[in-house]
Parts: C-alpha cells; sequence; structure tokens
C-alpha cells in the first residue's frame, strides 16, 4: 500500500500545479481542428494525450477518495489515449513513405499505451476498440521501423498483451510471439490450465506492475507509467474477463492493487464524450473512413 499510497500524493501533487492546463490543450484543439491538416491532426494527438494524462490521474485521485465520478475521468482518459494512438498510427502510416526526406516520427512511444489500452478494452469487453488497438498493436511489433528494433527486442508485456487479445477474440497469435521472450508473462501462459499456479502467476504480475509503475530515469521505460495505468492493473483484470468468457476459473490473488477502490473495475464503463466525437468526425472525414 505504501507504493500506492505515495503515488497517489505524487497525484494530488500534479494536479495542484496543473490549474489551467485542460483550458489551454482544449483551445490548442480547436485550433487545430479548424486547420484539417495531417500536421493539425497529429498536434490534437498530442493535446488528446496531455488531456489523458490529466483525467487519467484525476480519475485515480477521485476513485481512491471514493468518488464514483473518477470511473468517469478514467473513461475519458482511455478514449482519448485511444484517438491519440488511432491519429498517431494513422499519421505514422501516411508519412512513412517520407523517411530519408523529412524526420518522420515512429510509434515507439505509443507501445506501451497501446498495451495498457488492450488490456483495459479487453477487461470491460468493448470489442470494437479492442480489435482496432490490436491491430495497431500487432502492426507495432510485425512492420519495419514502426517501433525502434532495439526497443522492441527488450519489451515483454505488449507482446503478451497481443497473446491474450488471441486467446480473447478466439483468433490466431501473431507468430512473430511464438519467437519472443515473455519473461514473465511467459508464466501466465505456462499456468494458463492450473488455477494455483496461475494465481501465484498473477500475484508476481502485480508485484511487477508496481514496481513499473513509474519512470525513475533508468533505462527501462516502465510500461505502466501513465496514468490511469500505473494504479490499475488492467492486464490482470483482461484475463480474469478472458477466463469467465471461456467459463474458466478465476484463481483468487492476493495484492495491494486488487483491493483498493480502484480495482472495482466493473464500475468502468467506456463511452465518448463530446471531444472524442468530435475528434472521431474529425479523423473519418479526413482519412475517409
Amino acid at each position: 500500500m505504501d507504493a500506492i499510497n505515495v503515488r497517489l500524493h505524487q497525484h494530488r501533487h500534479w494536479l495542484s500545479q496543473s490549474e489551467g492546463m485542460t483550458a489551454q490543450e482544449l483551445d490548442f484543439i480547436d485550433e487545430d481542428l479548424a486547420s484539417d491538416s495531417l500536421n493539425g491532426l497529429d498536434n490534437v494527438a498530442e493535446s488528446l494525450g496531455m488531456l489523458a494524462t490529466y483525467h487519467g490521474i484525476r480519475g485515480e485521485v477521485a476513485i481512491s477518495d471514493g468518488e464514483a465520478s473518477g470511473w468517469e475521468q478514467v473513461s475519458r482518459s482511455m478514449m482519448y489515449r485511444y484517438w491519440t494512438l488511432m491519429l498517431k498510427a494513422k499519421t505514422f502510416s501516411k508519412t512513412s513513405f517520407l523517411q530519408g526526406l523529412r524526420t518522420v516520427p515512429n510509434l515507439t512511444n505509443q507501445l506501451s499505451i497501446a498495451g495498457c489500452l488492450l488490456a483495459g478494452l479487453i477487461a470491460v469487453d468493448r470489442r470494437d476498440l479492442a480489435a482496432s488497438v490490436a491491430d495497431v498493436l500487432a502492426g507495432m511489433l510485425s512492420v519495419k521501423g514502426a517501433v525502434d528494433s532495439s526497443y522492441l527486442e527488450r519489451r515483454r508485456f505488449e507482446p503478451f498483451m497481443l497473446w491474450l487479445y488471441s486467446v480473447y477474440s478466439q483468433g490466431a497469435a501473431l507468430p512473430e510471439i511464438k519467437s519472443m521472450d515473455l519473461g514473465i508473462y511467459q508464466n501466465v501462459i505456462d499456468e494458463w490450465k492450473n488455477e494455483q499456479g496461475l494465481a501465484d502467476a498473477l500475484e508476481a504480475l502485480c508485484r511487477y506492475h508496481l514496481s513499473h509503475a513509474e519512470d525513475d530515469g533508468g533505462a527501462w521505460d516502465p510500461e505502466f507509467k501513465y496514468a490511469p495505468f500505473d494504479l490499475l492493473p488492467l492486464e490482470v483484470h483482461a484475463i480474469f474477463q478472458v477466463r469467465q468468457q471461456l467459463g474458466l476459473a478465476v484463481p483468487a490473488v492476493s495484492s495491494p492493487l486488487l483491493s483498493t477502490e480502484t480495482a472495482a473495475v466493473e464500475n468502468l464503463v467506456i463511452i465518448s464524450d463530446q471531444l472524442a466525437i468530435r475528434v472521431e468526425t474529425a479523423y473519418e472525414r479526413f482519412f475517409g473512413l
């Protein structure tokens, strides 16, 4: 609990220093949407990412204070993360042919977010959105240049989420996953049919999650550093969801992450607010979808 309380204390301090940020980012979004350009949409993605962090943190703090409205903030954060990812992925695919002529940012910085987002969408059974995120994540792992190769070869969580999605969707897993080292996540796969072994594996995942929820500036890029994914072990809830749908037992798991207010993921309903709808409309209009 100490690590969780420390994180919440940091979040409260961050919120106290963030007055006016949302209004500024919303103004930027209005301006960039009005430009009706690829560069403008990329800027929208950046602003959405900032707003996603704000609402994720605000939601976690509210939930920890017993306020049910915090789940609405988490929903808003996740929808903003979703559209950030969709915009970044489409912008990359539309401009990647220009590499060599201009600097085009790849999707390395979106990899862990995509994995966390996929976990959350599986956990709340949003198959429509999960399918889109899984498609982008599969491209990140398989399309050359989409993610820095030196970064990708060390990742474990994100390939595991694609494996879990294949079980969830009853589809084929990405072939590349078979040759990847999934580290601690391999234990979940190995113990899938062993309830006690799986419980032990999931408790280890919760400990791993807590220890990788803050960026300490080291060489490793923590998977769960972005709110609301830092204090919500959505990958564990996603595993629970998949097992329930398959009629398999859900093991009892002991962890501080699963014994706090933020563990009540059944209260999370992912819906689009007015801003998400505006961004979706602009996305479909610009890209012809």
